[in-house]
């Protein structure tokens, strides 16, 4: 209580111009905050709405279907049409270009009217009732899939029923060499795509590409492949003029004919790496008398002449 007594006694000092011009000082502050935070609070929620606005007002092309398609059925271009609906009412897997339906088999029924959606289509490269793979192999030729990257693989541009030269490379530097191992080789298969995508004005590029080749081709190609950098040059689809290939294997250095193993050089002395037998347990053996007899010098005895005055004595001493 002396506090506020002491607070009270301190104001009813102070000048009324003075505390009117603080109260109004105050009164203004809070009203500049508050019309602040109601400024901003109306600045957000304006923007949020035209988020709103836009986002349900926004218009996506999709594809809709002219005519009934059946289930199984290849959709021709025809039977589609390109329009503008509110993305709010268009699918999540609608397609937004026809060319993505075009050529493809129907999974489902299409009725007219309706928008086609990715889950209504086969898997991209199936063919009308349900063609397998292995049927686009002629009698007596085999798939093969190699990996190619976007400068090998033609950025791309290669699609199936291409026609292309398969070109291994080796080495590098100033030793690099590159010939063609197989000419004009049928492609069959970008990617997991088997079917050429109709009206196609860009590239998809893919990680392989699977070529029909005849069985003796196929280990030809498979032999590249482990043993080279493979490159692919691309035809034009009625030039089937052959080109003159070669074995993989050709563009490897061969050894010179003069080295053998371990760098040996016959103009070098070949030195006998074989260690000397080991010596025989009958080394230490006496000889046998035979060939002792004929190793050794014949032995000779001394003969000493001894003289008894006029007489002569030979005495013989035998060799030790």
């Amino acid at each position: 209580m002396d506090v506020l007594r002491k607070l009270f006694i301190k104001i009813s000092r102070v000048p009324p111009t003075v505390l009117l011009v603080a109260i109004v000082g105050i009164a203004f502050v809070v009203t500049w905050m508050v019309t602040s935070k109601i400024s901003s609070d109306e600045q957000s929620f304006t923007a949020k709405e035209k988020a709103l606005n836009a986002k349900y007002s926004a218009k996506e092309t999709v594809v809709y279907a002219l005519r009934d398609v059946p289930e199984g059925e290849t959709i021709a271009s025809e039977a589609l049409e390109e329009r503008q609906v509110e993305q709010s009412k268009c699918p999540e897997d609608a397609l937004t270009s026809s060319s993505l339906a075009t050529g493809r088999v129907t999974k489902y029924g299409i009725s007219a009217g309706a928008i086609v959606s990715q889950h209504d289509l086969q898997p991209q490269g199936m063919a009308a009732g349900g063609t397998s793979f292995d049927a686009k192999l002629k009698p007596g030729y085999r798939a093969v899939t190699f990996a190619v990257d976007n400068n090998s693989g033609v950025a791309g541009f290669i699609e199936p029923q291409s026609r292309i030269d398969i070109v291994g490379m080796v080495g590098s530097g100033a030793e690099t060499k590159a010939k063609p191992i197989l000419s004009d080789v049928e492609v069959i298969a970008v990617g997991q795509t088997f079917q050429r995508r109709p009206g196609a004005s860009y590239s998809v590029p893919a990680s392989s590409v699977t070529v029909a080749v005849t069985a003796e081709d196929s280990t030809k190609l498979i032999k590249g492949v482990l043993a080279s950098k493979l490159y692919l040059s691309l035809r034009n689809s009625t030039d089937h003029t052959p080109v003159a290939t070669v074995d993989v294997t050709s563009l490897f250095a061969a050894k010179s004919m003069e080295t053998g193993m371990g760098g040996y050089t016959p103009s070098e002395p070949r030195v006998s790496m074989v260690p000397p037998p080991p010596p025989s347990a009958t080394d230490d053996l006496p000889l046998p008398k035979e060939m002792d007899s004929a190793a050794a010098p014949p032995r000779q005895d001394h003969q000493i002449e001894a003289w008894s005055g006029s007489k002569k004595n030979i005495l013989v001493v035998p060799e030790n």
